[in-house]
């Protein structure tokens, strides 16, 4: 039964760390496909100040962490496999130190997931003066083609206009300076678009009706970029918890079943002494009369054999005179 025992472990534990490999490789493949996601990544810049340390879009990092984390748990899940066949107290306490350190570092990441949107999302309000603020002061202007290209890119993608309405444009630096055609009130980007249109080069259904004071919601996009914004960022958030959630639930059952095959090899190797222990006092009471003879004197030196006890010249020594000794 310990054997079955046994074996029932080494199978589950590598069962388990199988699937931890896989979950690795997914988090590589989804930290690839996000890199690969350039839209996403630069509508991402709009959960960032303009003003802020960051380079690249917050999602662009995000992506090379996936990547990163994907690739060290396929190797502690390696690490994993081999302790199966392999058992020792070594083994698997990297094992373990590698997992937990793994499981710290996703709860650190979804408590900066839950706390920094608060204080970022949109990261725009940080700016000076709000998101609006921040449009009206970076839209078009030189050094800042990111977060130009990430608004036009939301207020395509999204059918937005503005970040509260397409009035917001109206005290902008866009507009102040002239950096945009002559007669534009409001970006190509707020109009409707046909279907071979891109944030790149949008091509609007009416301009000429787009660009007039009334509003008209067949040909320029009525909504704010904002509230539409935070809604897909809380899209993004859901998503990205409920991934981490199940990683940290399936790593915990890592854990616990490495605190398991840890306390197995513990009993086993208790086991095996007990049996050598065992094994050792039976052999020195079997040869217990041995070890205290000597290596080459028989056992008839020491011991006089039944049959010459009874014998006739034992019972009656006067009558053998000749030979006393002849038993011996």
């Amino acid at each position: 039964m310990n054997i079955k025992h046994t074996a029932s472990a080494k199978v589950l534990f590598g069962c388990l760390n199988f699937i931890f490999f896989v979950v690795g490789f997914m988090e590589v493949v989804s930290g690839f496909l996000l890199l690969c996601d350039s839209k996403r990544i630069l509508l991402s810049r709009l959960l960032a100040s303009p003003e802020g340390e960051l380079i690249e879009p917050p999602f662009y990092y995000l992506a090379l962490a996936l990547l990163t984390l994907g690739l060290i748990v396929c190797a502690v899940a390696s690490l994993g496999v081999w302790a199966t066949y392999m058992p020792g107290y070594v083994v698997l306490t990297i094992y373990f130190i590698s997992v937990l350190s793994l499981l710290l570092c996703e709860c650190a990441g979804g408590v900066l997931a839950a706390v920094w949107p608060r204080c970022l999302a949109l990261g725009l309000r940080s700016a000076r003066g709000g998101a609006v603020g921040a449009l009206q002061a970076y839209y078009a202007v030189p050094e800042y083609e990111d977060f130009t290209a990430a608004v036009d890119l939301a207020q395509t993608e999204l059918e937005c206009c503005g970040m509260t309405s397409a009035r917001n444009y109206d005290m902008s630096v866009w507009q102040l300076r002239r950096l945009g055609p002559r007669g534009v009130a409001v970006p190509l980007s707020c109009c409707v678009q046909t279907r071979d249109a891109s944030y790149l080069s949008p091509l609007p259904v009416n301009q000429s009706r787009c660009q007039e004071i009334q509003l008209d919601p067949n040909s320029r996009h009525a909504p704010g970029c904002l509230s539409k914004l935070d809604d897909w960022y809380q899209h993004q958030y859901i998503i990205f918890m409920l991934a981490l959630f199940v990683v940290a639930v399936f790593k915990l059952t890592i854990l616990f079943s490495t605190v398991f095959s840890c306390i197995r090899v513990k009993k086993r190797r208790q086991n095996i002494h007990s049996l050598m222990m065992k094994s050792a006092d039976v052999k020195m009471n079997e040869n217990i009369y041995e070890h205290r003879m000597s290596n080459d004197e028989p056992i008839t030196a020491r011991y006089i054999q039944p049959n010459n006890f009874y014998s006739p010249r034992v019972r009656n020594p006067t009558i053998f005179q000749g030979k006393p000794n002849d038993m011996i």
